[in-house]
């Protein structure tokens, strides 16, 4: 440890540069007892409560980043110091002990939060000046100089009081759900409203509470046994972006902790020790070392047959796309026209998201995308022409760099 960053309010109040931060050298008799606390409690009263497995072999831990476990990242809890692992370790107590309660299946909600800010991957941004937690990149890369929060302090980042600020937020969405439209479509749908509206966008409330009937299963794309034949108006999703994110490997992180408050609860979801990885619609060169894109294009076109097999003939199929290569683009499409379905319109919009691995100033390591392309797609009722991929992709780029009036447009 080089510093310990403290907060004083009577300094704060009384206007003193910093807010009433300062920094004093640390305090190493608090850690090592921490260190003593847990080394005399992991095995006693905190046994099967903390995730003692070890990192599965796979390209975000194994191969990427010349593999964590070579940086001492072995297990799951070499990813916090002692001092995190008792105050984490004592959450995941409290919460299984109130199972069953509603207060404790909203408290598992903040666990996540908790698992990114409270580890050994969170930074200092001298540019904010505040922590920035893990996964921030999208990837496991060690950090040389990491920072530890306080869970239960009364400023910075990562708090308590945060988190469950958060979660009432949460559900005071779900039970009344806004969005937000631009105010040039809302002055377009209701000429009364132009000129009177200020800014950009506006709230509007659709009056459909969050899985109000829905029904919230967790299972493969590629088996939707629970739907009919030709039952449904609509399917939207979002494919993996080919070999850019690999998503198990990255939910492993959170899976092992929250396991261990639903296992008891949902045993069909929550009992294997790691996410289901056998389906994973992505090209992992860790478990697919021979051909990993043909095993992506394969898993993604039986996602399509599913939605293809489920929606009505006038059913409309739409999901989002964005990767800075052309490959990936080729097999989603390709696995789309195989599995029965048009490009009806391709519409594109700015984005504000990094995916994957990259090297670019101010990005923490990850590569900008800077559109989505939003694709709305139909059954084919009938044999098409055959056409070539060129002509194609051709046509497809052309589409996107229309001017947004003309982007309403179909592409067919």
């Amino acid at each position: 440890m080089y510093a310990v960053q403290g907060y004083c309010p009577q300094c704060d109040k009384g206007r003193v540069p910093y807010g009433g931060r300062f920094f004093a050298l640390p305090c190493t008799s608090q850690f090592d007892s921490a260190t003593h606390e847990w080394d005399e409690r992991k095995d006693s009263d905190f046994a099967g409560q903390w995730p003692t497995s070890e990192l599965p072999y796979g390209f975000m831990t194994h191969m990427n980043n010349g593999g964590i476990p070579n940086h001492g990242y072995t297990h799951w809890w070499t990813m916090f110091n002692s001092r995190q692992l008792l105050v984490l370790v004592q959450l995941v107590h409290a919460i299984r002990t109130r199972q069953g309660q509603e207060e404790a299946e909203v408290a598992i909600g903040t666990l996540p939060q908790l698992l990114r800010y409270h580890c050994m991957f969170s930074i200092w941004q001298a540019a904010y000046d505040k922590m920035i937690p893990h996964f921030s990149n999208n990837n496991y890369y060690p950090k040389a100089n990491m920072v530890e929060g306080s869970l239960f302090g009364s400023v910075g980042a990562g708090t308590f009081d945060t988190f469950r600020e958060w979660i009432d937020a949460g559900i005071t969405w779900m039970r009344s759900p806004w969005e937000l439209v631009s105010n040039d479509d809302l002055s377009d749908s209701v000429p009364a409203l132009n000129g009177a509206l200020k800014g950009k966008s506006e709230k509007t409330f659709p009056q459909d509470p969050v899985l109000n009937g829905g029904v919230l299963e967790c299972r493969s794309s590629s088996d939707l046994k629970n739907c009919e034949n030709e039952s449904l108006d609509l399917v939207i999703t979002d494919p993996p972006f080919g070999g850019l994110l690999h998503y198990s490997e990255l939910a492993d992180y959170f899976y092992v902790w929250l396991r261990l408050c639903l296992k008891d609860k949902y045993p069909s979801t929550f009992s294997p020790e790691y996410t289901p990885k056998i389906l994973e619609a992505v090209a992992n060169r860790a478990r697919h070392s021979e051909d990993s894109d043909a095993f992506y294009q394969k898993i993604l076109t039986e996602c399509w047959r599913e939605a293809f097999r489920i929606l009505k003939p006038g059913g409309i199929l739409a999901f989002t796309f964005h990767h800075s290569e052309d490959e990936p683009w080729v097999a989603v499409l390709e696995s789309l026209f195989q599995s029965g379905f048009y490009l009806e319109a391709a519409y594109p919009i700015r984005s504000d998201e990094t995916k994957g691995e990259g090297s670019k100033p101010g990005t923490f390591g990850s590569q900008q995308i800077e559109f989505d392309i939003v694709h709305v797609c139909r059954k084919r009722l009938e044999e098409p022409e055959p056409i070539s991929w060129a002509r194609i992709r051709r046509a497809y780029h052309s589409h996107t760099i229309e001017t947004d009036s003309e982007r309403r447009q179909p592409f067919v």
